[in-house]
């Protein structure tokens, strides 16, 4: 109850003192009277980036200073039953993806797999927009196949994924916020969920990016002229709801360009407390619909008195921190394109006195002719990885460059045709790594 309390001090004192993977969806450009290109070169393939006005759109709880018209009865910024607020179109969005064809050969296997199809991959639903004066709200459900043997509908399951709960204040060209959410702290300022292709462990446990684990974060933030933002706060981890595990959260980021035609932020975030899912585990759903841990790394079970994964209960500290920088344009005659680079810094102790260090580099670039086709490539390598266990022996574990590619063909702002390959590993704590590869035909469209 002492750290709940502290972190909620810390988050009003952050608020005080400074005194957003929302996706670009039809809503929002019914709300708004913009089109999606607004806030975004491209809303997926696989995932969207940001434009200036985009941040900012999300950063200011989903609202631009002018919108449609609105039914309201009572006196503006009152409160209590006495005030109705409510737009003149509707919060709701849909998103359908298919997948035309896919196949893949796993990692150290002789043969590739079949290629097979999936009409029905998922179905999301979004619902989104200010709410009230100050108050804006977003939210993603997913109904996907997953958990069914032979992915079929009928055995689906229904994902509550994403929620951000804002309260925002806007001066000039200054915002003051306050989030509540279960995502991590570069989509909570729209410098994620882009690109998904180079990890950054700030926002772990999340799976095929349509659900993540039960967490809440609260965070104060300020966008200050609208070349700075700062934003701190403090999460209960990332697979559990009690604060008396916590760790605690932090963004800075300065742009030198602050246009939509032209940006250049350099970006620091930063982790840090005794909860989280140990970068060393992997998360995905189970059928029963609960989480399934296991390790990254073969061999590091084998190296435990207590058998299985590590977990975020066996985690003493851990320390996670993202440095890039990104720099980007759009609409310079028919070009647009974003360019980042990426080092990370990661650091786990165990309870058993075993502990894990990842340091990785990487670069990703977004290249979008006339709005319509895109290219989309991120490579990345760990330069440290070490894991040592509880008797104290040390293993260097070796790691080739991981690649991943989209193209993507964009005949609306609401739909995308996308091509992607890219490059899979397996490690081991004493073995050179095995790799495979997988690439995939799909649609995406949203209404």
């Amino acid at each position: 109850m002492r750290r709940f309390i502290v972190a909620c001090g810390i988050v009003a004192v952050g608020a005080l003192t400074l005194v957003a993977s929302a996706y670009a969806v039809p809503s929002f450009t019914r709300q708004t009277g913009m089109t999606c290109a607004q806030c975004h070169v491209m809303f997926g393939a696989p995932v969207p980036n940001f434009t200036f006005t985009g941040k900012k759109f999300r950063l200011n709880g989903y609202r631009i200073p002018f919108v449609t018209e609105r039914i309201e009865a009572g006196q503006e910024g009152s409160l209590g039953g006495k005030r109705l607020s409510m737009s003149l179109f509707p919060y709701l969005s849909l998103r359908y993806q298919s997948v035309f064809a896919a196949q893949s050969k796993a990692n150290g296997a002789s043969e590739a797999g079949p290629i097979s199809s999936n009409p029905t991959s998922r179905l999301a639903i979004f619902t989104g927009g200010p709410v009230a004066d100050h108050f804006g709200l977003w939210t993603e459900m997913y109904l996907t196949p997953d958990g069914s043997p032979t992915r079929e509908w009928t055995f689906g399951v229904f994902s509550l994924d994403e929620y951000d709960l804002r309260f925002t204040q806007m001066k000039d060209n200054n915002v003051f916020g306050l989030a509540f959410n279960n995502q991590g702290i570069s989509e909570v300022s729209g410098f994620g969920p882009w690109p998904v292709s180079i990890p950054q462990e700030h926002n772990r446990g999340g799976f095929a990016g349509w659900s993540h684990p039960n967490r809440g974060n609260l965070l104060a933030y300020a966008w200050l002229n609208d070349k700075i933002l700062v934003s701190g706060g403090a999460t209960p981890g990332q697979n559990n709801l009690d604060w008396r595990r916590l760790a605690y959260l932090g963004q800075v980021a300065y742009a030198l360009f602050n246009s939509d035609q032209r940006e250049l932020w350099f970006n620091v975030m930063y982790k840090a407390g005794n909860d989280d899912i140990p970068f060393i585990t992997s998360t995905r759903p189970a059928n029963d619909r609960t989480w399934d841990y296991n390790s990254t790394v073969g061999g590091i079970d084998a190296t435990r008195t207590t058998p299985g994964p590590y977990l975020s209960s066996d985690l003493a500290k851990t320390s996670r921190m993202t440095t890039e920088v990104r720099y980007s344009f759009v609409d310079n005659g028919p070009h647009s394109m974003e360019v980042m680079g990426r080092v990370n810094f990661n650091h786990d102790t165990y309870r058993d006195n075993a502990e894990a260090k990842r340091n990785d580099v990487g670069g990703a670039v977004r290249y979008t002719y006339n709005r319509t086709y895109g290219l989309d490539v991120g490579v990345w390598k760990p330069v440290t990885f070490e894991f040592t266990d509880e008797t104290g022996t040390t293993y260097d574990i070796e790691s080739k460059m991981a690649f991943q590619s989209y193209f993507s063909f964009q005949p609306a702002m609401n739909m995308i045709l996308s091509l992607s390959y890219g490059k899979t590993q397996a490690q081991t704590l004493t073995a050179a790594p095995t790799t495979g590869w997988n690439w995939s035909l799909g649609v995406d469209f949203l209404f």
